[in-house]
């Protein structure tokens, strides 16, 4: 597929702002990419948008708010914030989303549907601002519609990884025996706590996209779980010819993504490699990739790894932080001092495998927080019994705390 990329407008020196627009060769449907701002190392970096360029204009994703994203990634977790992102105005995501807009040749007026991939904040909190200006049809997979639809599912979210972190042995972002309600009244302004949007069109099968009961042309919608519940992928372009891959953040060049279940990731990730034609892979965030064959290989070896290191970690008894704040078991420095929910996060699924797969067990808990030990046998037939689980394809049930 000759694919025919052209830059409409330039990154700033955040990383963001840039428009991308990307062709196959035979001029059919276009696809446009919106970067807006989202911390990187922190957090996952700039959120990519899509305009898909064909019968009508279908945008895929929204991104998020500028002073959400500093109450997320900086505020409520007690984090010193740089300089730079300190003094973006608050709306300055939808700046940078309309100016996108604008560059592209197009308004919010223009949008005809909104397609949500996955029901975390930095891909629709943009929304309300969006819909504001249009009433647009928006979609999403059933299963991600609690995350979208519930305007209490941000503050739900906190509690719930502020609890995960005290089993996983994780330093709180606060004082462990501050009153919870003081907190939230201190952290949460009372704008962050109504944050939703309505889903008009929900998702509950794979096959052509279709709006208000009829298919759109050439966009073919696939369930892909594992980094959210209802995760989906959009597969663009005509089925005679290579097409384009919208995959939100299943598939990340060059981080890896973060499941939301490790087991249900890695089956996902079998099921992508049936998908043939696949020109271009456009992600939610990081680089644009044509090998898709390639990356789901890299991705596959890049969780073996760091099974075998989680496993052999636990040769003596080990919380999911301990693990998590091993040197080099991340790419970038895990501060053992400082609150990490997205480092806690990947280490706990890796343990929660390797116990499904019988190579671990919880040997204590101490002080609220949970410890693990390996069985002492060759990791080779531990990750045996993993690649079992995976080909499997049935419901098992995965530990919790």
């Amino acid at each position: 597929m000759n694919i025919h990329g052209t830059q409409i407008k330039s990154n700033t020196k955040l990383g963001s702002g840039r428009v991308r627009r990307f062709a196959p060769s035979d001029g059919k449907t276009r696809i446009t990419q919106i970067t807006t701002f989202c911390p990187d190392i922190i957090g996952p970096g700039p959120t990519h948008l899509y305009l898909i360029e064909g019968d009508g204009l279908i945008l895929v994703d929204t991104g998020i708010p500028t002073d959400i994203a500093k109450y997320i990634f900086y505020y409520w977790r007690f984090q010193s914030i740089p300089k730079e992102i300190e003094a973006l105005p608050p709306d300055y995501s939808a700046q940078e989303f309309s100016a996108a807009l604008q560059a592209a040749g197009y308004s919010v007026e223009d949008i005809d549907a909104l397609v949500i991939s996955h029901g975390h904040p930095d891909h629709f909190l943009l929304g309300p601002y969006i819909l504001g200006q249009r009433k647009i049809n928006v979609m999403a997979h059933v299963l991600d519609t609690s995350m979208i639809c519930n305007p209490w599912s941000l503050l739900n979210f906190w509690f719930l990884r502020r609890r995960l972190a005290t089993a996983m042995g994780m330093p709180l972002p606060v004082e462990p025996d501050a009153p919870v309600g003081s907190l939230i009244r201190e952290a949460f302004e009372p704008w962050t706590q109504g944050l939703s949007i309505t889903v008009n069109n929900a998702i509950v099968t794979d096959g052509p996209l279709e709006a208000n009961g009829n298919p759109i042309k050439d966009i073919e919608v696939r369930h892909l779980p594992g980094h959210s519940p209802g995760g989906i992928g959009l597969i663009v372009g005509d089925k005679a010819r290579e097409r384009f891959l919208i995959c939100g953040d299943v598939l990340l060049y060059p981080i890896t993504p973060i499941p939301d279940d490790l087991l249900v990731y890695l089956r996902t990730l079998e099921q992508l490699k049936e998908l043939d034609h696949i020109g271009l892979v456009l992600p939610a965030h990081g680089m644009v990739f044509s090998n898709l064959q390639k990356r789901i290989a890299q991705l596959k070896e890049h969780h073996r790894r760091r099974l075998k290191r989680t496993y052999h970690a636990c040769r003596s008894p080990k919380s999911t932080w301990e693990v998590a704040t091993l040197k080099n078991y991340f790419d970038i420095f895990v501060d053992p001092k400082k609150f990490n929910p997205l480092a806690g996060r990947e280490a706990l699924l890796h343990l929660e495998l390797l116990q499904l797969a019988g190579g671990i067990h919880r040997s204590h808990v101490k002080d609220g927080v949970h410890y693990f030990v390996n069985s002492g046998e060759p990791f080779e037939g531990v990750y045996g019994r993993v690649i079992d689980l995976v080909n499997d394809n049935e419901m098992f049930p995965v530990m919790r705390y």
